[in-house]
């Protein structure tokens, strides 16, 4: 699966989503955002992190393989997309984006469960290594959070 619209209308069939109606109700989207996405008329650089985190969790998938599709040569299950080999050259940003992510949800007082602040984490590790400053970074997180 190539692009994102198939992954995601495999995803669907996956979760037992049938329709793009049934998937925007349960993604609290619009039947519009599910189809432009299903028939890739929207590009991955254009996509809305609060969409993506809420469509790939109505269909049971990472937001990462939704997105991109599985990374080849990286451990890890299921596609594997955000699972990376450790790497000391990029500790050091890993530990900012982990803190990072840390301290915004006990500012905000808030509990997303393990693998959900993993996913931020890595989304934030992402932007960084991408040379995003720390702020942009921080407010692309905070977007992202209930």
């Amino acid at each position: 699966m190539n692009t994102l619209g198939q992954r995601l209308a495999a995803a669907m069939k996956d979760a037992g989503h049938t329709r793009p109606a049934h998937l925007a109700r349960a993604a609290k989207s619009t039947t519009a955002t599910v189809s432009n996405w299903l028939n890739d008329n929207v590009k991955a650089d254009h996509v809305k992190a609060e969409q993506l985190f809420r469509i790939a969790d109505a269909v049971k998938m990472d937001p990462r393989e939704l997105l991109f599709g599985p990374v080849d040569g990286a451990v890890g299950e299921r596609g594997s997309a955000y699972m990376y080999q450790p790497s000391e050259a990029y500790l050091d940003v890993w530990e900012t984006a982990y803190e990072m992510v840390a301290n915004i949800l006990a500012r905000r007082g808030l509990d997303v469960g393990f693998r959900r602040q993993a996913s931020l984490g890595l989304m934030a590790n992402d932007l960084l290594r991408e040379g995003i400053s720390r702020s942009k970074v921080a407010r692309v997180v905070a977007t992202a959070l209930p």
